[in-house]
């Protein structure tokens, strides 16, 4: 299915990778959101690998995620070869959609959810502060988990449409 080999897997908190953790208490230092990851639902860790294409095409680009859902908040770090960062938003921010029921499927399959909402400091494009994410996942049952997890905390803490 798409570029790329995706693995998911259920980890602690306590578990993240440090450079994970650096990275999500900057971005909660900057935004002085406080103790976000308090009473955290679920935790999970993708690891994506990018496919060798053709002969001597590439591949062998890793990405790896960190993504938390709390009763309040969603909360993912991502580790590239550039560097890690980390972003945040208000579950009662947030839409969540299954990656394959959109339009975006069929010109690129893949799989995974889907967030459109407004991003803890994030400027959307054209003046919307509204803007699309996708977070890729595996195929394992940690994965199904997570998006149960995920929609139904999006679910309870607002009135957003939850597909």
């Amino acid at each position: 299915m798409g570029a790329w080999n995706r693995s998911t897997h259920e980890c602690r908190l306590e578990s993240l990778r440090p450079e994970m953790v650096e990275a999500i208490q900057k971005h909660t230092e900057m935004f002085n959101l406080g103790p976000i990851l308090d009473n955290y639902l679920m935790c999970i860790e993708t690891i994506s690998e990018k496919k060798k294409k053709g002969l001597f095409g590439g591949g062998g680009d890793k990405v790896i995620v960190s993504t938390i859902v709390t009763p309040r908040w969603l909360v993912w770090a991502v580790k590239e070869k550039n560097g890690t960062t980390a972003l945040s938003a208000q579950l009662q921010e947030l839409a969540a959609v299954d990656y394959a029921d959109t339009p975006g499927y069929k010109i690129i399959p893949d799989r995974g959810v889907e967030i459109t909402g407004s991003f803890t400091g994030r400027v959307g494009i054209d003046g919307s502060q509204r803007v699309s994410m996708f977070i890729g996942l595996g195929e394992e049952p940690d994965a199904l988990k997570f998006e149960k997890v995920l929609k139904n905390a999006i679910r309870a803490a607002g009135p957003k449409l939850v597909s």
